[in-house]
């Protein structure tokens, strides 16, 4: 009953839309071309398809299989895009007011320190951590054993997702306090540049720390995606930080949303190009050169994007088949709709899946605990 009551709140906004749209001189014309352009496709391709076995099958590679244990899964996918389509559609022919969904203008704080004690008690806790690391560091292997009882290998592999958790709320406490604090006089914007730089600057250095903990727990145990995508994020927000930074400078930041939200597409874009499962087959591949230490059965578990490194590595004959095998049991067959690159290049290497040796699981499993 909820998504029968939200269409009907929706169609206001499909009147506004059908109002927009029937400004477009061209675009009744454009829907009825297209219209009619389909009816021809099908009709027309219908009887090819019947009266010709060969166009019949270049018809049917074309045209996805429509299965009832496919259906479900496509019906949900085609409801997801064409919503998100919709959506966006319907945002390009209405712009919203934004001016409307501003947030107005924040009352600064009467007395400086209003501000400055909760940022400053941030501050030395800043300080304090960074002397912890510091100690750590020089203190080396013993001061470390004495004082906590780890080795320092085990005092790196901790605390990664609580520094990613300090960098996300550090950025919210530097909105709110240049949002907060008075800047009628100028020690009131020098303070808030010089507090809020330092608070920048110490972040920084929390996300080198977060960057090397992760650096060093992967070459202890092993890369994979989740954690090369985590690296990513958490190198974005070092950048907003920076972005942040430049903007405190002259205390504008009015393009820093923007500029933050071109980076993290572009991010998004280069994890893509990345090929993140290529790269952690290699990574683990040059690892195990380097130790003799392999996850077999991560590695197995990889996505099409990692066959053809698999393929190509100086891994023993008998455990690459093994993986290849593996791979293969997860790759499904393509059509010419759900086809990519990554696929076809894993088809090209992969074995067939019923080539795959009855004693491949066991040995996967006893590489990994090696």
């Amino acid at each position: 009953m909820a998504w029968v009551a939200a269409g009907v709140r929706g169609l206001p906004l499909l009147g506004r839309t059908i109002t927009a749209t029937s400004r477009h001189r061209h675009l009744w014309a454009v829907v009825r071309t297209a219209a009619l352009s389909l009816l021809v496709l099908v009709v027309f391709g219908a009887l090819f398809s019947a009266a010709d076995a060969v166009f019949g099958h270049w018809a049917d590679a074309l045209v996805p299989a429509i299965a009832w244990d496919t259906l479900l899964l496509r019906g949900f996918v085609w409801f997801v895009v064409g919503g998100v389509v919709l959506a966006g559609s319907y945002l390009a022919l209405n712009p919203p007011r934004v001016d409307r969904l501003a947030l107005p203008a924040g009352r600064p704080v009467a007395r400086r320190w209003e501000w400055l004690v909760p940022v400053g008690v941030l501050l030395v806790l800043f300080a304090g951590f960074l002397a912890a690391q510091a100690s750590a560091m020089w203190g080396g292997h013993e001061y470390l054993r004495r004082t906590t009882g780890l080795s320092y290998g085990d005092y790196v592999h901790q605390g990664f997702g609580q520094l990613v958790v300090v960098t996300v709320l550090t950025l919210v406490v530097i909105a709110v306090a240049a949002r907060k604090a008075p800047r009628r006089e100028p020690a009131d914007r020098l303070t808030l540049r010089v507090v809020l730089g330092l608070l920048c600057v110490l972040t920084l250095v929390v996300v080198a720390s977060a960057l090397y903990r992760m650096h060093v727990y992967q070459v202890a145990y092993g890369f994979t995606t989740l954690r090369l995508v985590v690296d990513v994020f958490e190198a974005w927000l070092g950048l907003l930080v920076v972005l942040v930074l430049l903007g405190g400078v002259r205390l504008s930041g009015w393009w820093v949303p923007r500029a933050a939200l071109i980076s993290g597409a572009v991010l998004v874009l280069g994890l893509g190009l990345l090929n993140p499962d290529g790269f952690v087959a290699r990574h683990n591949l040059e690892r195990w050169h380097a130790t003799g230490r392999l996850d077999a059965a991560y590695l197995a578990s990889l996505g099409d994007d990692a066959a053809p490194t698999v393929a190509g590595s100086a891994l023993p004959q008998e455990l690459r088949a093994c993986v290849l095998a593996q791979m293969a049991a997860s790759h499904s067959a393509d059509d010419v709709l759900s086809w990519n690159l990554g696929r076809a290049r894993a088809a090209a290497v992969l074995p067939p899946a019923s080539d795959t040796d009855p004693t491949c699981p066991e040995l996967l499993l006893d590489t990994s605990a090696g």
